[in-house]
């Protein structure tokens, strides 16, 4: 550990490093998940079970790039196309589903259940796209229970989600342990503002005792929450994963 006097020295040295630091890496975005559901060779008409849609964007444009036939599911549907369906009830026969797609689902869930359900639907050689953010060692357990308590997580961790996918009969073709690069992509192109993440979440902190009364403690530690998730992938305490698992 340096003294006083070493850091202050290395915080005041013209040295290269800000400048390397200052270029960019070259950081995959969020399409890279399509890339990695292409590199597997899905072929037209194959059916894709989009699990935890939303409003079904991904669907669609697995629709547009693949020929792939897809079916919405979320448990709070936001568009017409998407069917109210669970994780962990999946409403196909056993073996009917060719791919399953699904991002930033199995926080929420019960994931020995909801891979269970992965297993059962899928053919033989059927695959499992799974785009999922998991706590790391720098998460302390303050924080970790905060954010269990405002963004619905259930605290599953890399161990047992990949205990869960092996128990249900998943071989694990491959994980991409993305870290801060989709943010940082992000950042780059300008579709995330981690200075206006910031911002509101220390003026959260200073209006709080204001704020309550009108928008409640739940409300107010679901925006903390939103606000943290893309700041703790950056400082590493949060690490978005790729999985791809086949039956």
């Amino acid at each position: 550990m340096p003294t006083v006097q070493e850091l202050y020295e290395l915080w005041a040295d013209e040295s290269e490093l800000r400048e390397t630091l200052a270029q960019s890496l070259g950081p995959r975005g969020l399409d890279s998940l399509y890339e990695t559901f292409g590199a597997l060779g899905p072929k037209p008409g194959d059916l894709v079970a989009d699990v935890g849609a939303r409003d079904g964007r991904h669907s669609r444009e697995l629709q547009q790039r693949y020929g792939v036939r897809t079916v919405a599911l979320d448990v709070l549907p936001q568009h017409p196309d998407v069917i109210e369906a669970a994780a962990e009830a999946l409403p196909f026969d056993d073996a009917t589903v060719d791919w399953i797609w699904c991002r930033d689902v199995l926080v929420h869930v019960d994931v020995r259940r909801a891979l269970a359900e992965f297993a059962r639907v899928l053919r033989p050689a059927g695959a499992a796209v799974v785009y999922v953010t998991l706590p790391t060692e720098r998460l302390e357990p303050r924080e970790a229970a905060e954010l269990a308590s405002s963004c619905a997580m259930t605290g599953v961790t890399a161990a047992a989600v990949e205990s869960a996918a092996r128990e249900a009969g998943l071989t694990e073709r491959s994980v991409d342990r993305l870290g801060t690069e989709w943010r940082e992509s992000m950042i780059e192109t300008g579709a995330w503002d981690a200075a206006a993440d910031l911002l509101e979440l220390a003026r959260l902190e200073r209006r709080r005792d204001e704020l309550t009364p009108k928008y409640g403690e739940a409300a107010l530690d679901a925006a903390r929450g939103g606000a943290l998730w893309g700041i703790y992938q950056m400082l590493g305490k949060l690490c978005p994963t790729v999985y791809v698992w086949t039956r």
